[in-house]
């Protein structure tokens, strides 16, 4: 004869606990109805003669107040009564594996299921039915259980959906000596998930495109679900242009795919990937598109300590310093302003470095300094511009990336008179070139109406003169030897 099931066994759950109590008859419910009054009758004759130390004394109405005396007081420590703790709940035994007895072993009639609880192996079940707190199954011939919770990852289906279909389960317990078993789906579905993560991350490697889902955006950044584990794109890596805010560029829910450029050195640490290193290369082709000494048009897009940065192309800026501002234009002129279109010069261009020099002046296509002695010879007389004002002296432009230097005291000014005044920014003037070094890059300019005594041109002329009459007077001397 089997020994009768307690159906409030410690290791049951409330679904296990109503599943196996069994229905009381209507004739027991009529008799524990009748026996109510008796009942209460024998707990009213028991209170009445109980002595009276054994009566419980009433708390005094100042102890049940909020606090007592601490209460008059106004502590407000003690405006409240102090709660008992609750006792801590048991953790949830719906995953936890109990070890089966030696007794529960042997009771397992099949082997297979046998052998697959001692190794803590998967054991294949199939649905027959369910009732509120879960669905009943058959492992090869045996009765089990898995629980509602434990069917599922997320939310369970309809009960109906499970119904006659065959799953993995991982034996949780193992009851009535061998001829009940509480499963779990969730175990399995657990591990295969864990497995594959690992698997899938495994085979990310650096330089890798990966496809993910947008499951979070921050401001620093949006996170990607790469199929069971995640990955960052920080803002700065969403495009090649700037963005102010990820969801400039993502949205919840949305699919990218990006490239990996950064795997994490830890296990808890997410992998770091970028949308912008697909985007094709503004920079491929931009010293052919704009070399040194081009033209450029562009739109200011914002301003810097150290000058104002122009849009050439999307994700292509170039610089502009305040040096290269035309003679006469300030900072704060308007045509400086956001969002203005320019047209100017370039400076230099460095694509590896992601760099464009750009002007407002006029630039050389090649070495303005290459033959410039030739070009601006001691004495000749040239024609300028005004380009900025100095201390000791003014710097006038003779030719794009070309400038020459007037100092103060080749002005000819009276002493006192005002420098801007008589040589503003941007006037054109007529010159002397005084000295050329190529070497040293100096153009030294006077006045146009000034002589050039003892420079380097009459230094040279006398050196030439001197030459050409000792030439004629040794050829003098051989023709008169000749003629003796």
């Amino acid at each position: 004869m089997s020994e009768p099931v307690n159906p409030a066994a410690p290791d049951s759950s409330p679904a296990e606990i109503a599943e196996r109590t069994p229905p009381t008859p209507p004739e027991a419910v009529v008799a524990a109805a009748a026996a109510e009054p008796a009942a209460e009758a024998v707990a009213t004759a028991v209170a009445e003669s109980a002595p009276p130390a054994l009566a419980k004394p009433a708390r005094p109405k100042r102890q049940r107040a909020a606090g007592g005396e601490k209460a008059a007081t106004g502590d407000p420590s003690a405006a409240r009564p102090k709660r008992r703790p609750r006792p801590a709940r048991p953790a949830s035994r719906a995953e936890e594996f109990v070890k089966p007895t030696a007794e529960d072993l042997a009771g397992i009639v099949s082997e297979t299921v046998r052998a697959a609880v001692e190794a803590e192996l998967p054991v294949g079940g199939k649905i027959i039915g369910w009732n509120q707190g879960g669905f009943h199954a058959v492992v090869d011939g045996i009765s089990a259980f898995c629980p509602r919770s434990s069917m599922e990852l997320g939310a369970p289906h309809e009960p109906a959906h499970y119904l006659d279909q065959e799953y993995l389960f991982r034996v949780l317990r193992v009851e009535e000596k061998g001829k009940r078993l509480v499963l779990s789906r969730t175990a399995v579905l657990r591990e295969e998930k864990r497995h594959q993560v690992e698997e899938a991350r495994k085979q990310v490697q650096l330089g890798n495109v990966v496809r993910g889902k947008v499951i979070s955006i921050l401001d620093f950044g949006a996170f990607l679900d790469l199929g069971g584990f995640e990955g960052m794109v920080h803002v700065s890596e969403l495009r090649r242009t700037r963005v102010g805010h990820p969801n400039e560029v993502l949205t919840l829910g949305q699919e990218v795919e990006a490239k990996v450029v950064k795997l994490p050195q830890k296990r808890h640490e997410r992998i770091s990937l970028s949308l912008r290193a697909l985007e094709p290369d503004p920079w491929a082709g931009v010293a052919e598109k704009w070399p040194a000494g081009s033209k450029f048009s562009g739109k200011i897009v914002r301003k810097s300590e150290f000058g104002w940065f122009v849009e050439l192309a999307p994700a292509v800026e170039g610089l502009l310093h305040p040096s290269q501002l035309p003679p006469g234009m300030k900072p704060e002129d308007p045509r400086l302003a956001d969002g203005a279109t320019l047209e100017g010069w370039v400076r230099e261009v460095e694509p590896a470095r992601g760099r464009i020099s750009l002007s407002l002046r006029e630039t050389p296509a090649g070495n303005p300094w290459s033959g410039v002695e030739k070009r601006f010879a001691e004495g000749d007389l040239v024609t300028g511009t005004i380009e900025r004002l100095a201390p000791f002296g003014v710097f006038v432009t003779l030719e794009p990336g070309l400038t020459g230097l007037l100092p103060t005291a080749e002005m000819g000014l009276p002493r006192g008179a005002s420098v801007g005044k008589a040589y503003p920014l941007g006037r054109e003037v007529k010159l002397k070139v005084a000295e050329v070094d190529p070497r040293k890059r100096r153009i030294s300019l006077t006045r146009e109406d000034k002589t050039l005594e003892g420079s380097r041109a009459d230094y040279k002329a006398y050196q030439q003169k001197a030459r050409r009459d000792a030439s004629l007077g040794a050829l003098a001397a051989a023709l008169e030897r000749l003629k003796s």
